[in-house]
């Protein structure tokens, strides 16, 4: 499967780059970045710091029903993981800040996954929101209205799932080992399994105020990552409003839910691409907004990701062997 997996990323990859790149002209990117402006790396830095360091602090409150770990420490870890996913393929940096907490911290891996997933879970209902809202009040309101109902809808019925989850987590449970009976009894038993070992990366929904601080910091975090992306706009001067920046935040997510290669090449320029596209904005200048973007993001993420792996001892061929089973 994870060879499988590994294949798909970099098909899907390949894909998206010919798609990204198919009506773009390289004598035109080369005059777009000639009259680019410099001065947006600044705020792009600083909002990509702002999202990882509040990505650090979620991840400190999920696990803090359990392990009292601080933000600050989490750094390192997160980092590592974040250069993972830019050097390997199909998310498997997630799986380097699984093996990175867990050993320096001694929390169970099991414990580490559970707060991912959930992390995961708030990441797809925050950005699935902001995603409609941008599509039903921006540029984009009188061709995607429909679309963003959808989203909407899928976002409410994610977080209502969720909640009923990790409120009745002992009755889905049962459900799954006695109601199932088209299931093979060790299939049903594998599921409650995973069941179970989300619940401890439940147990922060289940504090109200907790649950509140999580869902404020996620989106606070996505808003960063979403001026991080609309500075590439700035520097090309292209006439867009933050919800444009919105827009193709939703796309980048939605795209990297999929299997992709090391540091996401070809998926997030092709989201780019997609969403200036759709407001008029050519492909050059979209991929050239991504490319001013991605390379600086991926350069400065891998470094700092890769050196705080070598200050701690700690390798990506280590941490690929250590969770070679999960």
């Amino acid at each position: 499967m994870k060879k499988f997996l590994v294949v798909l990323g970099f098909v899907f990859s390949v894909v998206f780059l010919w798609l990204a790149l198919k009506d773009t002209n390289l004598d035109e990117v080369k005059h777009a970045f000639s009259k680019a402006r410099l001065w947006p790396m600044i705020p792009m830095f600083a909002t990509l710091f702002g999202f990882y360091w509040l990505k650090a602090i979620r991840w400190s409150k999920l696990l803090s029903p359990s392990h009292r770990v601080s933000g600050i420490q989490l750094v390192p870890a997160m980092m590592a993981g974040a250069a993972g996913n830019n050097l390997l393929p199909a998310h498997f940096g997630e799986l380097v800040r699984v093996y990175f907490a867990g050993k320096k911290f001694d929390i169970p891996k099991t414990t580490v996954l559970a707060t991912l997933v959930v992390e995961r879970l708030f990441d797809v209902v925050v950005v699935l929101v902001v995603f409609a809202i941008a599509l039903m009040v921006g540029e984009y309101s009188s061709r995607f209205f429909v679309g963003a109902v959808v989203l909407l809808s899928a976002a409410i019925v994610i977080a209502v799932a969720s909640v009923l989850l990790t409120i009745y987590t002992d009755k889905v449970i049962a459900f799954v080992k006695n109601r199932l009976p088209f299931l093979s009894v060790g299939l049903r038993e594998e599921i409650a399994t995973q069941i179970s070992n989300l619940t401890t990366g439940l147990m922060a929904l289940r504090q109200r105020n907790l649950y509140l601080e999580v869902l404020l910091n996620s989106l606070v975090q996505w808003l960063l990552m979403a001026a991080c992306l609309y500075c590439a706009l700035l520097a090309f001067n292209i006439d867009a409003s933050p919800m444009v920046a919105l827009v193709i935040l939703g796309f980048t997510v939605v795209g990297l839910s999929l299997p992709t290669s090391p540091g996401f090449f070809g998926t997030i320029e092709y989201c780019y691409v997609l969403a200036l596209g759709a407001i008029g904005v050519d492909a050059s200048t979209a991929i050239s907004a991504a490319i001013y973007y991605h390379l600086p993001a991926w350069l400065v993420v891998t470094v700092v990701g890769m050196v705080l792996l070598r200050v701690y001892h700690f390798s990506l061929s280590e941490t690929r062997a250590e969770m070679s089973d999960y």
